[in-house]
């Protein structure tokens, strides 16, 4: 896969996880089994608006990917160096939110669903990585 096309997918399972949470954040916590962490209501809406502005970042993270990537495709140098940065970037970013998500899901949900959240960004991660390889690999400059 090029370095292109899988920033492309990145950006669009990021913007579709994103407003997956942003849109049936109160689905989501359910689903993940979070409302049985909380008492109350307020800490359950407290919970929802949380989910809510976790579904923006995750869609502004997918929009700024795809916005960087289309403006590197354009000035992009012969030796593809672009692309590249960008996705050494999110690739980094993709292992940070897989650190936080595991942290919160030890330390914090205690839950075997909230692990899926970190599995998630790894595998993200992983296969970024995997494209990053491949292509220095391959010498190939997308």
């Amino acid at each position: 896969m090029s370095t292109q096309k899988w920033l492309i997918l990145h950006a669009a399972l990021l913007i579709a996880a994103g407003m997956v949470f942003l849109l049936y954040s109160p689905l989501v916590i359910t689903g993940l089994g979070f409302d049985q962490l909380v008492q109350d209501s307020e800490g359950y809406w407290a919970m929802v608006s949380f989910a809510r502005l976790f579904g923006v970042a995750l869609t502004a993270w997918g929009l700024t990917i795809l916005g960087g990537e289309r403006f590197a495709s354009a000035v992009q140098s012969a030796e593809g160096a672009s692309l590249r940065g960008i996705l050494g970037a999110v690739t980094v970013g993709d292992f940070l939110g897989a650190f936080s998500a595991a942290i919160q899901a030890a330390s914090v949900w205690g839950l075997p669903s909230s692990w899926s959240l970190s599995l998630g960004f790894t595998l993200l991660g992983a296969i970024s990585l995997w494209v990053l390889w491949r292509q220095s690999k391959l010498g190939r400059k997308d």
